[in-house]
């Protein structure tokens, strides 16, 4: 683990100090999402989820609202009564195409590699200790208001 987060330490540093020029670079966004809930089930034990990532980006492009970016991210997931797959952290590598509207709309389209260790397991558990893969994803949200 140690190894992997020097690695992506190294590779974040070579991408600021490495890009050429300091004009070469439109931005360095970054951002951060979490969800903490309850869960109140009719029978048995309530369950206490906290889950989210930290990203940070290195925007290398722009075309109108259209933005390449280079990111890495740590993600994060814990519950209270200790289920393995929803207990794990771990940093990953990705690129993406973001699209802004000022209408109210995000996108994103990319691929991002993930390294995941999940926490506690015990001998039992039928989930290896770290996990490594690869996601492509399409995302969006929007927002609007009613009185406007």
């Amino acid at each position: 683990m140690k190894r992997h987060a020097f690695g992506i330490a190294l590779a974040l540093t070579c991408l600021v100090l490495c890009s050429g020029s300091a004009q070469a670079i439109v931005g360095f966004r970054g951002s951060t999402w979490g969800d903490l809930r309850g869960e109140i089930p009719k029978d048995g034990d309530s369950n206490l989820l906290l889950n989210g990532w930290i990203k940070q980006g290195v925007d290398w492009a722009k075309w109108g609202n259209v933005t390449l970016n280079t990111y890495a991210t740590l993600r994060y997931q814990a519950d209270t009564e200790g289920l393995d797959y929803n207990n794990s952290v771990g940093p990953g590598l990705g690129i993406s195409l973001e699209a802004y509207s000022p209408r109210g709309i995000v996108a994103a389209i990319g691929v991002e590699y993930i390294w995941d260790r999940y926490l506690g397991l015990d001998e039992a558990s039928q989930f290896d200790e770290t996990a490594q893969k690869v996601a492509i994803y399409v995302n969006w949200y929007g927002w609007w208001d009613l009185k406007k």
